[in-house]
C-alpha cells in the first residue's frame, strides 16, 4: 500500500528525469532523487510505470526516417524496457533482500535486548545481594573496632592501676626507709642513753638480763615462726606462681588458637573477638592477682627483716650488758694496780 505522501505522479517523473540523464531509474536511484518513500512504495510505482510504458504506442516517425533506423530504434527500445525491468526485478529482491535482512536484524537486536535485560536483572540481585553483605560486613566490622576499643581501654585501666600500685609500692619502701633510719638514730640515741645511765643499768643488770633473755626467747620463738611463716608463705607463692604461670601459658595458647581461628574462619570475628577480651581479662586479673602475691611475699621479707633487726639488737644489747660488769671490774682493778706501782 502506498504511503501518503509518495504519488505515482512523483515517481513517474523522478524516472523520466533519471532516464533524460541517462540513468537507470533503480529503486534506490528514485529514492534519493525524491528525498522520501519506502522501498516498497517505490517499487510498485516504478513497476506500474514499466507496465505503461511498455504498453504504451510507438511513437509515429516521420515516414522521411529509413526503415533500418526505425528497426535499430525498435529494438533499442525493447532493449532499455528489458534492462529496465530486470534492474527493477534486481532493486526489488535487493529490497526484499534487506527487508529480510532488517526484520532478522530487528529479531536478534530484540532477542539481545531480552538477554541484556535479564543479564542487568541479574546484575541487580548480584548487586543487591553484594550491597547487602558489604552492610552487614560494615555493621561486623564496626562491632569489632568497638570492642577492639572496650579492650584497649580495659587494657589502659589496668595499666594505670598498675602504675598506681607500683607508686605505692615505692611510697611504702620509702616510708620503710625513712622508719629504718628513725629507729638508727633512735638506737643511737639510746646506746647514748646507756652510756650516760651506766650507774642506774648496773643496778639493774639482773632484771634487764633476765628480761633480755626473755625477750631473747620470745623473739627467737617469734623469729622461727616468721621463718616458718615466711618459707610456707614462699612455698605457698612460688606454687601459687607457677599456678598462674601455667594458667597464663594456658589462656596465651588459647588466645593464639582464637587467632589463628579468627585468619582462617573470618565469619566468626565476632565470637572469637569475644573469647579473646574474655581471655585478655582473665590475663589481666591474672598478673594483678600475681603481683599482690608478690606484695605480700615482699611485705613478709620486710616484716622478717624488722625482726631480724630486733633480733639482732637485742642480741648486742645483751652482748653489751654482757660486757658492761667485766669493763667495770677492769676499771676498777686498773684502778687499785695504779697506787701500788706508785709506791
Amino acid at each position: 500500500m502506498a504511503r501518503t505522501g509518495i504519488s505515482y505522479e512523483d515517481v513517474r517523473a523522478a524516472a523520466e528525469t533519471l532516464l533524460g540523464r541517462g540513468l537507470n531509474p533503480t529503486i534506490q536511484r528514485v529514492r534519493e532523487l525524491l528525498g522520501t518513500g519506502s522501498n516498497t512504495t517505490i517499487s510498485e510505482h516504478l513497476k506500474s510505470w514499466q507496465q505503461q510504458l511498455a504498453q504504451a504506442p510507438k511513437t509515429v516517425l516521420p515516414p522521411t526516417v529509413p526503415e533500418t533506423v526505425i528497426t535499430a530504434l525498435d529494438a533499442f527500445w525493447n532493449i532499455a524496457v528489458q534492462h529496465a525491468e530486470a534492474a527493477f526485478e534486481e532493486q526489488r529482491q535487493i529490497a526484499a533482500q534487506a527487508v529480510t535482512a532488517a526484520e532478522q536484524s530487528r529479531d536478534s537486536a530484540l532477542a539481545d535486548l531480552q538477554k541484556a535485560q535479564a543479564a542487568a536483572n541479574d546484575f541487580r540481585l548480584q548487586l543487591e545481594a553484594s550491597q547487602a553483605s558489604a552492610r552487614a560486613l560494615a555493621d561486623r566490622l564496626l562491632v569489632e573496632q568497638e570492642r577492639r576499643a572496650a579492650a584497649e581501654t580495659a587494657i589502659e585501666s589496668a595499666e594505670q592501676r598498675a602504675r598506681a600500685a607500683a607508686e605505692t609500692v615505692a611510697q611504702i619502701r620509702a616510708e620503710t626507709e625513712a622508719r629504718t633510719a628513725q629507729l638508727e638514730t633512735l638506737l643511737q640515741q639510746t646506746r647514748e642513753d646507756l652510756q650516760r645511765q651506766q650507774a642506774e643499768t648496773r643496778q639493774r643488770l639482773e632484771i634487764e638480763r633476765q628480761r633480755a633473755e626473755a625477750n631473747e626467747v620470745r623473739l627467737t620463738a617469734i623469729l622461727d615462726q616468721s621463718r616458718a611463716e615466711w618459707v610456707a608463705e614462699r612455698h605457698a607463692f612460688a606454687s601459687e606462681r607457677n599456678d598462674w604461670k601455667n594458667r597464663e601459658i594456658t589462656w596465651l595458647e588459647r588466645l593464639e588458637q582464637l587467632d589463628r581461628e579468627n585468619v582462617s574462619a573470618r565469619e566468626a570475628l565476632a565470637v572469637a573477638g569475644e573469647r579473646q577480651r574474655a581471655l585478655t581479662v582473665g590475663l589481666q586479673q591474672t598478673r594483678v592477682d600475681l603481683q599482690e602475691s608478690e606484695a605480700r611475699h615482699i611485705e613478709a621479707l620486710r616484716a622478717s627483716e624488722n625482726l631480724r633487726g630486733e633480733l639482732t639488737a637485742a642480741l648486742e644489747n645483751r652482748q653489751r650488758l654482757n660486757q658492761q660488769p667485766d669493763r667495770d671490774q677492769r676499771s676498777r682493778s686498773g684502778r687499785k694496780a695504779a697506787p701500788k706501782s706508785k709506791e
